[in-house]
């Protein structure tokens, strides 16, 4: 039995206990059923001449049949691509060509959009096959399977807000230090349970809870699609301990009619990220539900589990994205590659195992990203005297206007602090006088707010060369499947404003 196998040797230790649920198709597996039906599965997959290295796309949401696939992919060394459902046929069809699947596998609710592909010439199958297939046919023979810690598991196309998607390598040696460092910051046994709202295109909707629960050997409930009601219901009637969600998801979900009548005692803490996480979020759950949120940060190019902030300094520490975590080192550099002082603005660097290998067919990106081992995030950072970590934003957010570096997340967070302001998010646009300027986008909770006392305010509160040249009061910031902010949309309001006679 290989010691990555976690399936296998939890069927083994504990074979009746419920591994998976799904709460869309009211059914669960077991960790002896999902065991045996990946090891079916793997039988399919020899029959289509499928071999280690080639690649499986997938275009469904999350289930028990994806986390069987998952399992059958892993033992037989097939390369997983979830493909982002939400996607054109235009953008899903430019995935496929650059990563060349064998087998694209489907829900039905796809059916149409795959037979938009025909033209690529894949061999597709239905989830609904596979499920009667590894449900219905025996398989008396025991199979061994050894998995290669290096061998890829996932390609994780990125969102592409800066440019073209680009598909991250994930090895199973990323995984397996993903989830120690995601177990002993959270301290997951058996024991713990979770729900997963997340979508499976994304690093997060596997690697956050899904992944470190199967190698402990707990429980994972599924949703495919996020409602904070039903959320809300299920957290309460499955005595769940363990959760991960977006800010704007825990706004939701404290917005929801039944956020005060549930009892969510079970629930240890709250994981969030992707986009900042408000102080007001932190204290408002620990005032109303006396539950933690943990702040934390996290890349597609590595863990996802990089830092987290222990629930007990979250408001200690407000808008710290906490310390790495266990299995992984990081620094902090100037433009030259020279570690920076605490409390010096710098380009987040990680290193350690639950690095990507690079990204699929791009090894010019991989090796500007890439440099001696270390991970050049993108992101810059700055940790105080204590060590804690504290984002300023992207290194491609950052603008330079007049000659003055500024950064988004900084007016954006001085925004915010206005009582009225709800939600801000500062984008940049080339400007004729000063180089680049900065567009703000806010929301309000009172609908007499005006632009000018913004203004007023930003006066008493910032200098004046980091206040946006544009502001706009939106009545939503809209966001992308995963509740980010989504800047494209943004920036094509903006235009259509200013190009307005």
């Amino acid at each position: 039995m290989d010691t990555l196998d976690w399936t296998a040797k939890w069927a083994d230790y504990t074979p009746d206990k419920i591994a998976i649920t799904s709460y869309d198709a009211n059914k669960s597996y077991t960790y002896s059923d999902l065991h045996a039906y990946a090891n079916r599965l793997t039988d399919k997959f020899t029959e289509l001449q499928l071999e280690e290295g080639d690649r499986i796309a997938v275009l469904a949401e999350h289930s028990l049949e994806y986390i069987v696939l998952f399992v059958a992919c892993q033992r037989m060394g097939i390369i997983l691509v979830p493909l982002n459902y939400r996607l054109s046929i235009k953008e899903i069809a430019k995935l496929i060509l650059d990563c060349t699947p064998r087998l694209l596998v489907y829900n039905a609710n796809h059916k149409e959009k795959v037979a938009q592909l025909a033209h690529h010439n894949l061999k597709t199958i239905a989830f609904d096959a596979l499920e009667q297939y590894y449900q219905t046919v025996d398989r008396l023979l025991e199979k061994t399977f050894q998995i290669k810690a290096d061998n890829p598991l996932f390609i994780f196309y990125t969102s592409g807000t800066t440019g073209a998607p680009k598909g991250v390598i994930y090895t199973n040696k990323m995984l397996f230090w993903n989830s120690l460092n995601t177990s002993m910051q959270l301290g997951i046994t058996f024991r713990d349970s979770t729900i997963n709202i997340l979508p499976p295109y994304h690093t997060s909707g596997w690697n956050i809870f899904v992944t470190p629960l199967l190698h402990k050997g707990a429980h994972i409930g599924m949703l495919e699609k996020f409602d904070a009601e039903k959320t809300l219901c299920l957290l309460e009637l499955n005595k769940t301990t363990l959760f991960m969600a977006l800010p704007t998801m825990l706004l939701m979900m404290q917005e929801a009619p039944i956020f005060k009548e549930v009892n969510l005692k079970r629930l240890r803490y709250i994981i969030s990220g992707g986009e900042k996480v408000p102080s007001e979020l932190v204290a408002y759950w620990k005032k109303e539900k006396n539950i933690y949120i943990r702040p934390g940060y996290g890349s597609t190019e590595a863990g996802p589990s990089i830092t987290s902030l222990h629930h007990k300094m979250a408001q200690l520490k407000p808008n710290s994205i906490g310390k790495p975590n266990f299995y992984l080192d990081i620094k902090i550099v100037d433009k030259k590659g020279v570690k920076v002082k605490p409390n010096e603005v710098g380009e987040l660097c990680i290193k350690g195992d639950i690095v990507t290998p690079g990204y699929w067919n791009n090894s010019v990106k991989t090796s500007n990203k890439i440099k001696k081992g270390w991970l050049f995030t993108g992101d810059f950072a700055y940790a105080d005297t204590e060590g804690f970590l504290y984002m300023k934003g992207r290194k491609n957010d950052m603008y330079i206007s007049g000659g003055e570096n500024i950064y988004p997340q900084e007016v954006e967070a001085q925004l915010e602090d206005f009582k009225d302001i709800t939600k801000a998010v500062v984008l940049s646009v080339k400007d004729d006088k000063w180089g680049q300027c900065g567009i703000a986008f806010v929301t309000t909770a009172n609908e007499n707010l005006s632009v000018v006392e913004i203004r007023a305010y930003l006066k008493m509160n910032l200098v004046a060369f980091k206040h946006p040249k544009y502001i706009f009061i939106l009545d939503d910031i809209p966001t992308t499947s995963l509740g980010k902010v989504c800047r494209k949309q943004l920036y094509t309001y903006f235009n259509t404003i200013n190009s307005e006679p």
